[in-house]
């Protein structure tokens, strides 16, 4: 793909320098993630027999030359069950900081990197201290109401119309990577809720229902 990987333009040292990049944007990060949102609910609920992924990572989201995202990379998929029939499997695989059986966590970790711009599993600023990852670093935060003291300084703090679409990204994400897969949104809420901001994030409010999200908060 033209324009590369997602994982190379989030953290590359060359793309991390350049301030100025197609995807230090609210509106483009949020594109891509409804892109690549799109691509796995195809695999799960159209794709004859349904496929698992099972390896969602930024490094495996391709951008074309157009800046739409595509997956790739299915070296550990699996074919799925009858679509009739809700899938849970059981074997996680993967690259650590994303591993799970389930792709929704994968891309619940990829939206965390598209928000913070930090990688599943970093260290300090310094590349010092212990690693931590991105998940434990930003699911409390989020859930704490800190979402806006943890987001990407090179995109900025969002306008008027973008802070409403990244909180409904951020609070997708906190859901997405929930410990038990169960608890977990489907691919279709995630395209719905991903739709949704980024309608919100292009200033269009008729079609949103004020509070009105396909997850259900506790």
């Amino acid at each position: 793909m033209k324009n590369g990987a997602l994982y190379d333009h989030l953290h590359d040292r060359n793309n991390v320098e350049n301030s100025s990049s197609l995807i230090n944007s609210w509106k483009i990060r949020i594109r891509i993630a409804l892109d690549a949102a799109r691509g796995i609910e195809y695999l799960h609920n159209y794709a004859v027999p349904p496929i698992i992924h099972r390896d969602i990572k930024s490094s495996n989201i391709l951008l074309d030359g157009n800046w739409v995202a595509r997956v790739s990379d299915f070296g550990l998929s699996l074919l799925g069950p009858d679509p009739e029939r809700e899938y849970r499997p059981t074997k996680a695989a993967g690259t650590v900081g994303y591993i799970d059986p389930d792709d929704v966590y994968g891309l619940g970790v990829v939206l965390l990197e598209l928000l913070t711009g930090k990688r599943a599993i970093f260290k300090g600023d310094d590349g010092e201290g212990t690693p931590t990852s991105i998940v434990e670093y930003a699911v409390a935060r989020i859930a704490g109401g800190e979402l806006w003291g943890i987001l990407d300084r090179r995109v900025g703090q969002p306008d008027v119309n973008e802070s409403e679409a990244v909180e409904l990204v951020g609070y997708t994400a906190m859901h997405c990577v929930r410990p038990e897969g169960k608890d977990r949104p489907t691919m279709a809420d995630i395209v719905v809720n991903l739709e949704r901001a980024l309608v919100l994030c292009e200033g269009s409010h008729g079609s949103i229902s004020s509070g009105t999200i396909s997850i259900v908060s506790e």
